[in-house]
């Protein structure tokens, strides 16, 4: 009983310090996998699901997927290399406004969509990265349901006049604390983050919350369509699967 009371005391405490522990970056897999089938399935019925769009036709927006690729933190190439995006038609009227609404504000600016729906497939690739860890709780467990599977959440950034990323302090996917917004003020405090980023970051969620989406306080790229709850009651999955939490 005492160890198990240590172990988790020793978790919590993990939690609770991440401050002050290095930038934590999930072990690579020994032998990376490209999973075409699963992903070729899901975009089979992505692009047939009722009440869904795929992501084109936005002039401000590229589309530019690490999940399409080995470069993200699965080690994985989860969509077969494949650059295509889908999202419902709710958040899709809602990204175009996000376009719209760029577009006046900062006519040079594009956005850079790094994700949008995503397969319960490549939920629980990614899910097992970190599965375990201190930090599992920022990767929803399948059996919960990610908002993206419900194609109405995005992962998106920006790109300046010169066609080069905008600076948010960290990149996309990272687990550092001060990713979203409830961890900027202590970042500030501590040297980890520019007033410049802030307002970067600060004008990418302007720009987004007139349009409607709704920001995770956990990461500045990802956005929802509506609020988690209502998406989980409400709306629908293309591919549900029985996966493990």
């Amino acid at each position: 009983m005492r160890i198990k009371f240590l172990a988790l005391l020793i978790f919590v405490n993990a939690i609770f310090a991440q401050d002050t522990l290095p930038l934590f970056v999930p072990r690579k897999p020994e032998k990376p996998m490209m999973f075409c089938a699963a992903q070729k399935e899901w975009l089979a019925a992505a692009a047939n699901f009722e009440d869904w769009e795929e992501v084109k036709g936005i002039k401000n927006l590229v589309i530019n997927m690490p999940y399409a690729t080995f470069d993200n933190f699965s080690g994985h190439n989860l969509y077969c290399g494949i650059q295509r995006a889908f999202l419902h038609k709710d958040a899709m009227q809602k990204l175009k406004w996000a376009a719209n609404f760029l577009k006046k504000e900062k006519p040079d600016y594009k956005f850079i969509l790094f994700d949008a729906a995503r397969s319960n497939h490549a939920q629980e690739v990614l899910r097992s990265a970190v599965r375990n860890t201190p930090w599992q709780h920022f990767v929803s467990s399948p059996a919960k349901g990610s908002i993206h599977v419900y194609g109405m959440a995005v992962d998106i950034g920006l790109l300046n006049e010169a066609n080069e990323p905008v600076d948010m302090g960290l990149p996309y996917d990272s687990f550092a604390f001060y990713a979203g917004e409830k961890g900027e003020a202590q970042a500030i405090s501590q040297g980890l983050l520019t007033e410049t980023q802030i307002k970067n970051r600060e004008f990418l969620r302007s720009i987004m919350r007139k349009s409607g989406w709704i920001t995770l306080p956990s990461e500045w790229w990802h956005f929802n369509a509506a609020p988690a709850d209502t998406i989980r009651v409400k709306y629908e999955q293309p591919l549900p699967l029985p996966l493990p939490q």
